[in-house]
């Protein structure tokens, strides 16, 4: 892989985090009209945390999968499994620093760290598979 292969992933994990935290603050913000109404800021602070969480984990492994199945279909010389390797790598960084490196070494963390490998090496296999002949 080249260098600008690395810039790709990078570019793609801070996209892909930043579509996440967007649909997350969503999700919350549906639930607080629609399933929890008429609290204050501070409930909504406190109980969106654990729904966060949970749309993160759906929506966040989901949008991997998606970006590196259509970074495989996009470039098929590249090697889509490394690369997927590395857009989750760069995510993991850029979720981490996000909040400090606090709660970085959790269970939880890897947890969803893990299920975003997962879905980023099956997108790169899907995307390997599906690609246009020319």
């Amino acid at each position: 892989m080249q260098a600008v292969d690395f810039a790709k992933a990078a570019g793609i994990a801070a996209a892909v985090l930043i579509l996440d935290i967007l649909l997350a603050i969503g999700v919350v913000f549906a639930w607080s009209i629609l399933v929890a109404p008429g609290h204050d800021r501070a409930f909504y602070a406190t109980a969106g945390i654990p729904i966060a969480l949970l749309s993160t984990r759906i929506m966040g492994t989901a949008l991997i999968f998606a970006a590196c199945g259509w970074s495989a279909r996009r470039n098929p010389q590249r090697n889509a499994l490394l690369f997927a390797l590395i857009v989750v790598i760069f995510y993991a960084l850029l979720d981490a620093a996000s909040i400090a490196f606090r709660d970085f070494f959790t269970l939880g963390f890897a947890i969803t760290i893990a299920l975003k490998l997962l879905a980023g090496i099956a997108g790169a296999l899907v995307g390997k598979r599906f690609v246009p002949r020319s």
